[in-house]
């Protein structure tokens, strides 16, 4: 709750430095079409990464059928990602609580895919933030402190992916759970133990027997970044001040690598805008389309997050159906 005041007070700065009324008349270009039109891209960044989750979850057909469920599952979890202080992880179990609740699919398949997921999702980021880094440095707008700035992100961004898969590829939850397993605490917890070393194994026989299945993931997690840069991309030619697309690229990447740093901030509010006033306008020489930028995103995230919990009320909440096998932590 504190990160989420910081980012609201870095928010309020960020308006008052701003030309409100140019900032509005920018945002009025957009109007209600033009609104329609970004959701529109909104839905195919949402489709991609949904995408990306079914094919590394192999418990389930890759059918049209099984792309609307994850849709749905993911509007409902990324809704709650974004409304609570919890860096954007408390979403996830929700994901893998709805698949259990409303198909039977075992949280330790759901549970695995959805970290499956994230990784590919996190070398996608670090491939799209690389590109666009190597399209930074030949543009004369951007400074060489600019570029210092997006080497030190990517970096961490290619650390944080790596350290994440190592962790699965080390099988660091059976490792703990072996230490743990003869003091009186792994007793009491023997049966998340156990389902820790379950996922353990789920990891190791997707990396190993699901190689194709990897790479689609891979795939569909970068086509979602690039749709991300194509909704910036659209918002700036609705606000007025049209860019190139490779120019977009590098806006998008800055504001990647400034939400994956200040992760801890509920939704990125204000770390979001800061980024967009920054890189639209060095690119620009006007911080308001930035601005403006951001707040017509944000403007999508709360007309999106409202269609999301309106959608969760048509889920069921109490498991229907407990596949055989399945190692509930939650029952354990």
């Amino acid at each position: 709750m504190l990160f989420l005041l910081v980012g609201v007070v870095l928010l309020g700065a960020i308006l008052l430095r701003t030309d409100l009324s140019e900032l509005w008349r920018q945002m009025a270009n957009v109007g209600v079409s033009g609104m329609l039109a970004v959701l529109c891209v909104y839905a195919l960044y949402f489709a991609a990464d949904a995408v990306s989750w079914q094919i590394a979850l192999p418990a389930v057909d890759l059918s049209w059928r099984w792309i609307a469920r994850m849709f749905g599952v993911r509007m409902i979890g990324e809704a709650y990602n974004n409304i609570t202080p919890t860096a954007s992880l408390g979403g996830e179990p929700i994901k893998a609580w709805l698949l259990k609740s409303n198909w039977g699919i075992a949280l330790r398949d759901s549970g695995a895919s959805l970290v499956i997921a994230k990784t590919t999702s996190m070398f996608a980021l670090a491939v799209f933030v690389a590109i666009g880094f190597a399209l930074m440095l030949d543009h004369p707008r951007f400074s060489l402190w600019h570029k210092q700035i997006a080497v030190v992100g990517l970096a961490f961004i290619v650390a944080a992916a790596l350290v994440f898969y190592l962790m699965q590829h080390m099988r660091l939850s059976t490792l703990v759970a072996r230490r743990l397993g003869a003091t009186r605490l792994g007793q009491r917890i023997a049966g998340v133990l156990a389902a820790a070393e379950d996922i353990d194994r789920q990891f190791a026989a997707f990396y190993s027997g699901h190689g194709l299945r990897l790479a689609g993931s891979f795939v569909f997690a970068l086509a979602n970044w690039l749709l991300g840069a194509l909704e910036v991309y659209l918002i700036l030619y609705l606000i007025g001040q049209p860019l190139s697309f490779t120019e977009v690229w590098m806006i998008e990447c800055m504001v990647q690598l400034v939400r994956t740093l200040t992760f801890f901030v509920p939704a990125a509010i204000g770390t979001q805008e800061g980024a967009f006033l920054i890189g639209v306008g060095i690119v620009t020489g006007l911080p308001s389309a930035g601005v403006a930028t951001a707040l017509v995103r944000r403007c999508r995230d709360l007309i999106w997050i409202g269609l999301s919990l309106a959608l969760a009320s048509c889920y069921a909440v109490t498991p229907r159906k407990v596949m055989r096998g399945d190692l509930d932590v939650a029952e354990s």
